[in-house]
C-alpha cells in the first residue's frame, strides 16, 4: 500500500481582494487561504484605481501579488494618462501580470453596455503594454471565444491565462496553442458545466491552473455565500475527480504551473 501524497500548497491565481476588503471580508479571505493551504494569491486589477488599491494590499501581505488591468466593462479604453499610470504600476516588484483584460459580449441592463469596438481598442492597448513589459496577461472572455482568439493571435509575443475558462475542450486546445493556460474556477463544479468539465479533464498537466474569482462564483459546496480564496481547494478537488487522479497531484501541478506563469517564488518544476 502506497503512502498518500503529502498535502500540497495551492495558488489562487485570480481573486479580487479589494472587492472583498470593501465588503469587510479581507481578514476572512486571508484566513480561509491559510486554512486551505493557499500559499500565494494573485489579486486582480480592473482599472487604474483598482490596480493601485491591489498594489497596497500586496505591499501589506507577503503572500499577495497583484495585476494591473483594464476590465472590458470599462466604458472607454485607457487614455494617455491612464496608460502612463498603468505602465508605472507594472514596474512594481509585486506586479506579475496585465489583467484583467479581454472581451465580454454578454450584454444585459445593469451588467455592462461597452461596445465591442471600444473593448477591442482597450484589449489591444493592454496587450501592447504586456508585450512592452514582458508580462503575461489575464484574459476575460465571456461569449467572445472567436473574437478573443483573433485578438490574442495578433500579439504572438504575449502569453497568459484564460481566466474563468468557459469553453470546451477544443477551444481549450486552441487557447493553449496560442500560448495561454486554462484557469478553472468554481464553475467547473456546477452541474451544467459539462463542456468546461471536459476541458478540465482533457488539458495537459502543464496547461491549467485554478482560481476563485472571489468574491464571485463560489464553488460547490460553498454556493450561496461570498467566494473566498480558500475555496479554491474545492475547485482543485473537482478538477482532480474529473481527471481521475489524486487531489494532491492536481494541487502540485496547478501550483507549479501558476508559479511558472506568474513568476512567483517557490518550486515551479
Amino acid at each position: 500500500m502506497t503512502d498518500p501524497l503529502p498535502r500540497q500548497p495551492l495558488v489562487d491565481t485570480h481573486c479580487h481582494l479589494v472587492l472583498l476588503d470593501e465588503r469587510g471580508l479581507l481578514d476572512a479571505a486571508l484566513e480561509s487561504a491559510a486554512e486551505a493551504g493557499v500559499e500565494q494569491i494573485v489579486s486582480v486589477g480592473l482599472n487604474v484605481d483598482d490596480s493601485d488599491c491591489n498594489r497596497r494590499v500586496a505591499e501589506s501581505h507577503d503572500n499577495v501579488w497583484f495585476t494591473v488591468g483594464w476590465h472590458p466593462h470599462q466604458p472607454h479604453p485607457p487614455d494617455a494618462a491612464e496608460l502612463r499610470a498603468l505602465d508605472q504600476l507594472l514596474d512594481h516588484p509585486r506586479a506579475v501580470a496585465v489583467g484583467e483584460i479581454g472581451l465580454d459580449l454578454f450584454f444585459r441592463p445593469g451588467y455592462h453596455d461597452t461596445p465591442l469596438d471600444e473593448q477591442l481598442r482597450a484589449m489591444h492597448a493592454m496587450l501592447d503594454l504586456a508585450d512592452a513589459h514582458h508580462k503575461p496577461v489575464v484574459v476575460h472572455d465571456r461569449d467572445a471565444h472567436g473574437e478573443v482568439l483573433v485578438a490574442i493571435r495578433q500579439h504572438p509575443g504575449v502569453r497568459g491565462v484564460m481566466h474563468c475558462f468557459s469553453g470546451d475542450a477544443e477551444f481549450g486546445r486552441e487557447c493553449v496553442a496560442a500560448g495561454y493556460a486554462l484557469s478553472f474556477s468554481g464553475i467547473v463544479t456546477f452541474p451544467r458545466s459539462q463542456p468546461i468539465q471536459q476541458a478540465a479533464a482533457a488539458a495537459a498537466d502543464g496547461d491549467f491552473v485554478v482560481e476563485t474569482d472571489s468574491p464571485f462564483l463560489a464553488p460547490v459546496p460553498h454556493r450561496g455565500r461570498p467566494n473566498l480564496p480558500g475555496y479554491v481547494d474545492a475547485t482543485a478537488a473537482a478538477v482532480a475527480r474529473l481527471r481521475g487522479v489524486d487531489e494532491q497531484l492536481v494541487r502540485a501541478q496547478t501550483t507549479a504551473n501558476a508559479r511558472r506563469l506568474f513568476g512567483l517564488p517557490g518550486r515551479a518544476e
